[in-house]
């Protein structure tokens, strides 16, 4: 019996580990980057391959948010729109927000709309997705679809 169980437990925990295969594109483009990869990590969320790139992605937004402080919100939303681009979630947030106002980014509801959807953030689903859609066409809805199923962050 006990052998069973702990065996069940395994499974259990072996089934709920995501892992993502390193594609030939995927090696392809860190390479170029001259990113190298030393974990496996979804190809929306780059910023996943390795402790160095992880943390430079962490603090772009930290730098993002000492240049709000001090009133540069172009740079500002440079420095985000790299993280949001290498899957970081809270940046995506951030520039779908600010691509909803117009805030340090050109205003662009499509943009908006992929990042929110990108991040898989409860909030930006259940919230700001919602209150955007009734702003956008049904083309626009299809193009942000499209922009999300085929978004690959980046490894710069």
């Amino acid at each position: 019996m006990k052998l069973k169980f702990s065996i069940t437990l395994i499974i259990i925990l072996l089934s709920n580990l995501a892992y993502a295969e390193i594609t030939e594109d995927m090696e392809r483009r860190a390479e170029e980057a001259g990113i190298i990869i030393m974990r496996d990590h979804d190809v929306k969320r780059t910023y996943y391959c390795n402790d160095q790139f992880a943390r430079e992605t962490h603090m772009n937004m930290q730098v993002a948010y000492r240049y709000s402080q001090v009133g540069d919100v172009e740079k500002a939303a440079q420095l985000e729109l790299i993280a949001a681009n290498r899957g970081l979630e809270s940046a995506q947030v951030s520039v779908g927000k600010r691509y909803v106002h117009g805030n340090g980014l050109e205003q662009n509801i499509v943009e908006a709309y992929k990042f929110f959807k990108l991040s898989e953030d409860e909030t930006s689903k259940n919230l700001y997705i919602k209150v955007i859609m009734e702003h956008m066409t049904q083309e626009q809805i299809d193009e942000a679809e499209k922009l999300v199923k085929n978004f690959k962050a980046s490894y710069k």
